[in-house]
């Protein structure tokens, strides 16, 4: 009961592993028709009552589009490779041609490899623009739109004090446009005598009086 859950699992998971890569690009069914095309001669192709077995040439790489591939990482064109990508071969999920791949010794196949460039990354039977490296930029362009909305926001502040600071000054009902308070002799000038000096006699007169009255006396 379980072994059969377990077969059932595995067989749901291949499909739908089959279905999203024939979905998400069609390279895949490209590389298996156009390879093991007999035209190619790619393989040396025997066929018997079982089915058709493909023998490789472990010195000539399969050149598909703008790829190589290489059955042996050990290959002369791959020494110094920094970025080698290898494709295992499973029989769950790749197709029938690429399991009955088999070397001259009759051994069978487990790996294609082949190179991709430094920004790439392997995906499958091809390369892909690695998405890691977008991420230091964008993060980058998210610091400068914080940053330039945060000098943008304290500008716009910076000038609404400056309109208030302004606006203040000139407000005509502000007490620092206010006039002074007059001198302190025109405010004495003022104030009549205290009453403590007048009802002695001890109010002082201006020298203008003094002499207005010595005229009249005359």
């Amino acid at each position: 009961m379980h072994v059969s859950k377990i077969q059932n699992f595995y067989s749901n998971l291949v499909l739908e592993i089959k279905i999203f890569r024939d979905i998400s690009t069609n390279f895949y069914p490209r590389f298996v028709k156009t390879v093991f095309a007999e035209e190619s001669h790619n393989f040396d192709v025997i066929e018997n009552k079982t089915g058709k077995f493909y023998f490789i040439h472990p010195d000539t790489p399969i050149e598909f589009e703008k790829y190589k591939y290489y059955w042996n990482e050990s290959h002369a064109d791959l020494k110094g490779v920094k970025n080698l990508c290898e494709y295992r071969i499973n029989w769950m999920i790749d197709s029938k041609e690429m399991y009955e791949t088999f070397s001259p010794e009759n051994t069978q196949m487990k790996s294609l490899f082949y190179r991709c460039h430094f920004a790439q990354t392997c995906m499958g039977l091809e390369c892909k623009i690695d998405s890691r490296l977008f991420v230091p930029p964008i993060f980058l362009l998210i610091f400068i739109s914080i940053f330039w909305c945060f000098k943008r926001m304290l500008r716009r502040d910076m000038k609404r004090v400056e309109r208030q600071t302004s606006f203040h000054i000139m407000d005509p009902t502000n007490p620092a446009h206010r006039s002074p308070p007059p001198p302190y002799n025109a405010q004495n000038s003022a104030i009549p005598p205290p009453y403590h000096n007048a009802r002695h006699g001890r109010v002082s007169r201006s020298n203008s009086h003094s002499r207005s009255r010595s005229n009249s006396r005359s």
